[in-house]
C-alpha cells in the first residue's frame, strides 16, 4: 500500500492524536499536582484524553478500512 502525501498527513495526524492521549493519561501535569482539590480536573484531564484516543483511533481506522465496500443491496 503506497501512501500518497495527504494519506502520510493523515497517519501522523492520527498516531500523534493517540499518543498526546496516552501521554495525558500516564503523565500528571505540574499545574494538577499543585492544585489541592483537582477532581474536576482530573476527570477533565481523562475525558479530553479518551477523547483524543477515540479521535486518533478513528482517524487510523478510515484511512486502513476498505473503502470500496458495496451498500446493502436488494439481494
Amino acid at each position: 500500500m503506497a501512501l500518497d502525501q495527504r494519506d502520510l498527513t493523515k497517519l501522523v495526524w492520527g498516531v500523534l492524536l493517540v499518543a498526546m492521549g496516552l501521554l495525558l493519561c500516564l503523565t500528571k501535569p505540574y499545574a494538577l499536582r499543585m492544585s489541592p482539590n483537582s477532581g474536576f480536573l482530573n476527570f477533565s484531564r481523562y475525558f479530553i484524553a479518551v477523547f483524543l484516543i477515540v479521535a486518533g483511533a478513528q482517524r487510523l481506522y478510515r484511512l486502513y478500512s476498505p473503502k470500496d465496500r458495496e451498500p446493502p443491496g436488494d439481494g
